[in-house]
């Protein structure tokens, strides 16, 4: 245990004691509606020029989906690999003057071709990266987490406000049709008072040692931050803020990729109203991504709960008993968080998630951390 807190003291050094927030998807005016109200640079007929900033596997996939959408549009790459970077670009029609080198953050200032960054780099570069492009005058769109500690987060979400631009954590989860219905029936007592909350996410890691994830100094943390943060999400939309207590356990194993970051992690969660969550998140048992809520007078499954689309959904139902298994349109999550957050940067919509989303999911995810640790 002693080995992993080092790996844990960039979350946990100064945070502050967590506290409820508003309900997801309503911006907090201090932490996330940045773009609410300010003076727009772009045309409100136009398409959103967005870069990706980091092309490994995730930034590949980013880059197919960007150039589905009829709002935003593949604007340039920024990579450490100039040459993958240009083949990426010929492929999506990107002009090679609009491939950059990490340290190129002057040239995209300038580049009015870009809009707006996605930044799909390790956790341990986002709050550096997002900073350099809001320095820029660009809208910031960020992988999960928002940053590797709160206070950086909140560092991001400052920046943000004063720059006048848009600042969205990238929680494409937030856009699934079944998570939003569950958050619908739960607000609406549908099936009476929410009780429980069972959240899972996990698969066997297969990267090899020498992987950013494995660097608490890249990756902020361990499975808790790169899996597990989506079970916390859902916790945290469907309970509607922040637990007021939590215990853990967590592991590292004998493989020496989990020296120093967590390769399993469970924990339990009480919300107000009495509202018990259990969660974990792990790097060594079969796939698995589901989550279970529990009701008055139902159960609502969904398995697989954060898959881009593709969401099955299970209601446990009594008088008379019965399953149901809603239907919903398959939409992927990831092409309509570019059209939300488009229409956010061109000042059509509110921030769909705010960066106090962010911020959240580092503060709950601090509870579990030092409840595991101490």
């Amino acid at each position: 245990m002693n080995d992993t807190n080092a790996g844990r003291r960039r979350l946990l050094g100064g945070l502050a004691a967590a506290t409820a927030l508003p309900f997801a998807g309503i911006p907090a005016a201090s932490t996330g509606s940045a773009a609410a109200g300010k003076e727009r640079t772009l045309s409100k007929d136009a398409r959103v020029g967005i870069a990706i900033v980091g092309l490994g596997g995730y930034g590949a996939l980013a880059l197919e989906r960007l150039s589905q959408s009829k709002i935003a549009r593949p604007a340039a790459i920024v990579s450490r690999s100039r040459e993958k970077a240009l083949q990426a670009a010929d492929r999506y029609g990107i002009p090679a003057d609009a491939v950059h080198g990490y340290d190129d953050y002057a040239r995209i200032a300038g580049d009015q071709r870009i809009d707006a960054v996605h930044i799909c780099l390790p956790v341990g570069l986002h709050a550096e990266h997002g900073l350099r492009a809001l320095a820029a005058g660009k809208h910031v769109l960020c992988e999960k987490p928002l940053a590797a500690t709160v206070g950086e987060a909140e560092k991001l979400a400052t920046a943000a406000e004063r720059a006048g631009r848009v600042l969205m954590p990238a929680y494409r989860a937030w856009f699934s049709d079944p998570v939003q219905d569950a958050i619908g029936r739960i607000r609406q007592g549908t099936h009476g008072r929410l009780v429980s909350i069972d959240a899972h996410k996990g698969f066997p890691m297969a990267l090899p040692a020498g992987n950013w994830r494995f660097d608490p100094a890249l990756a902020g943390g361990g499975c808790l931050l790169d899996i597990g943060l989506y079970s916390l999400q859902l916790q945290r939309w469907f309970a509607g803020g922040l637990p007021l207590a939590v215990r853990a356990v967590a592991r590292r194993g004998d493989d020496p990729r989990y020296a120093h970051v967590e390769s399993h992690i469970a924990w339990v969660a009480e919300f107000a109203g009495g509202v018990l969550a259990t969660g974990s998140a792990s790097w060594h048992y079969r796939n698995q991504n589901r989550v279970r809520i529990g009701l008055e007078s139902a159960w609502l499954d969904i398995d697989p709960a954060t898959p881009a689309m593709g969401e099955r959904v299970r209601i446990g139902l009594d008088a008379p008993p019965r399953i149901e298994e809603p239907q919903f349109p398959l939409r992927d999550q990831i092409l309509r968080m570019y059209d939300a957050f488009a229409e956010a940067c061109l000042g059509r919509s509110e921030v769909p998630v705010p960066a106090s989303e962010g911020i959240a999911d580092l503060r709950m995810a601090e509870m579990v951390y030092r409840a595991a640790f101490g």
